[in-house]
């Protein structure tokens, strides 16, 4: 979990459906959407804008900031983009954008009459000098260590939404995590959603223990390790799915799903190799049903429905999963009899599958051969 989940808590309010109403004009920014000019762009209105506010009293670190805050906007952008590959599909954020398609930062000096260290005074501050479009999801970055993030009003479908970042938290993780709530994670209905709307299954970028009280809703490591701690929905199951299978939650709440949001882009990387299998435990029982996708440089990410059929002369059936770093076994716990699993596998140099009778810590009757 990051530093970062471990020190503050988050405000969000509900978030539902909503009008949308005519886009109007960002202060301060003379940037537009650059379009399809931009790779991963498109010509889509509703957008994040980034905002550097500091007090007049403080140094102006604009300079500095800018491109720090562009590299976190677009790492953030990178984690929404891997977890999407993870179902098949392409996600990006939609920034406000300049002509050199990096990402606008506005700059905002507060005359000190606004108290910079309170952050719903910041937002109205903010909200007066014209940022205030329902067309746009604000992410800023306030020059305090009077608090580390927090994210409130605005809707799913509409703005303004504030995620708001004080000095102490300037980190892509922190930044991402904020946007994400104002992008409308993570529901406390979640199959692991905790009623201050984060998660219990690590490692996620939306996952910390929110109440300090760890009988309530203790962090469970129930997904498998990535490259980072800060996946974005790490099962794609409570928050965001390209594409949901039928019956699942996130299919049946798409208000929950940001994968569906309005200020993302369906212009990431997408898989440039997909294949299809159906992998079965040694004697019948169950199956397995693997779709494998590929990334341009070469990557492998993957998801599976796992089915142990209420026939099954075994209790349970494990996907077994090996890439450069070994072999693990998911779900660890097996999938009983009669049920069915849904999980994704992060990005890796390989990946190969085996469906294998029991569960991750006795297994037999393992599929012949890797696929």
């Amino acid at each position: 979990m990051s530093r970062f989940l471990k020190i503050f808590a988050v405000l969000v309010l509900g978030l539902t459906g909503a009008s949308v109403a005519p886009l109007t004009a960002t202060a301060g920014s003379a940037a537009v959407g650059a379009a399809a000019a931009c790779r991963y762009d498109d010509s889509g209105t509703k957008r994040v804008q980034a905002i550097y506010v500091r007090s007049t009293s403080d140094a102006d670190r604009y300079a500095e900031m800018a491109p720090k805050i562009d590299s976190m906007a677009k790492s953030v952008s990178f984690a929404v983009d891997t977890s999407a590959i993870r179902t098949g599909g392409a996600r990006r954020v939609r920034f406000v954008l300049n002509a050199d398609c990096s990402v606008n930062v506005a700059n905002v000096a507060l005359p000190s009459p606004v108290d910079i260290n309170n952050d719903r005074a910041v937002a109205d501050s903010l909200k007066a000098r014209g940022y205030d479009s329902t067309d746009r999801k604000f992410v800023v970055f306030a020059q305090t260590g009077a608090y580390c993030g927090n994210t409130f009003d605005g809707t799913f479908t509409t703005g303004p939404s504030w995620a708001m970042l004080g000095s102490g938290c300037w980190e892509w993780n922190a930044a991402g995590h904020e946007l994400l709530h104002a992008l409308g994670a993570v529901s406390p209905n979640a199959p692991h959603g905790t009623p201050g709307s984060h998660c219990w299954d690590d490692p996620d970028i939306m996952c910390y223990d929110d109440d300090d009280k760890p009988n309530t809703y203790p962090l469970q490591d129930l997904c498998p390790k990535s490259v980072e701690d800060d996946s974005v929905d790490c099962n794609n199951d409570d928050y965001f799915n390209t594409d949901p299978a039928a019956g699942t939650w996130l299919a049946n709440h798409p208000n929950n799903n940001v994968a569906t949001s309005p200020f993302l882009t369906t212009n990431g990387d997408g898989p440039v190799y997909t294949g299809s299998k159906t992998i079965a435990t040694a004697r019948a029982g169950a199956n397995a049903y693997v779709t494998k996708y590929q990334r341009f440089d070469g990557n492998w990410a993957a998801k599976a429905k796992i089915v142990t059929t209420t026939s099954s002369p075994f209790y349970s059936a494990v996907l077994a999963v090996r890439t450069a770093s070994g072999v693990r076994y998911i779900p660890p716990a097996g999938v009983p009899r009669g049920t069915a699993a849904y999980v994704t596998v992060e990005l890796n140099d390989s990946v190969e599958f085996k469906l294998c009778e029991g569960n991750a810590a006795a297994k037999s009757g393992c599929t012949a051969t890797w696929w």
